[in-house]
């Protein structure tokens, strides 16, 4: 039997509307880049992805909390990525695959045990 995926059975829409909720509860730090994010991306005449969410949230959030050795964000971080995985997306899954399990397995390699079961499972695939 296939493992259930939410692509199935929700547009492309309704899945970033459901990953931007989950972002915008768990992440109360990304509120200001995202506003920025979605304010360039409308003045542009565009829109945002789950990609363009979870760049602007690694590049503007994530590494800086890492930098600055701030747990709680980066508590909330994970969080959030369990959270994303939990909605059983595989494309919200090959994002974060791209933009975090593959940027914990590189670079922050000591903060792989800090995260959730899902998203240890997905780095444990490499």
């Amino acid at each position: 039997m296939d493992k259930f995926n939410l692509d199935d059975f929700v547009s492309l829409e309704e899945l970033i509307e459901r990953a931007r909720e989950i972002i915008w509860k768990a992440m109360p730090t990304a509120r200001e880049p995202i506003k920025a994010l979605e304010a360039q991306a409308e003045e542009d005449g565009m829109s945002v992805g789950l990609f363009d969410y979870l760049l602007e949230i690694v590049a503007e959030v994530f590494e800086p909390a890492v930098e600055e050795d701030n747990k709680e964000v980066i508590e909330a971080f994970f969080g959030m990525c369990e959270g994303l995985l939990g909605l059983n997306s595989s494309l919200l899954e090959e994002n974060v695959d791209d933009l975090v399990a593959k940027v914990l397995i590189r670079h922050h390699p000591t903060l792989i045990s800090q995260s959730g079961l899902r998203l240890q499972e997905l780095i444990a695939t490499h």
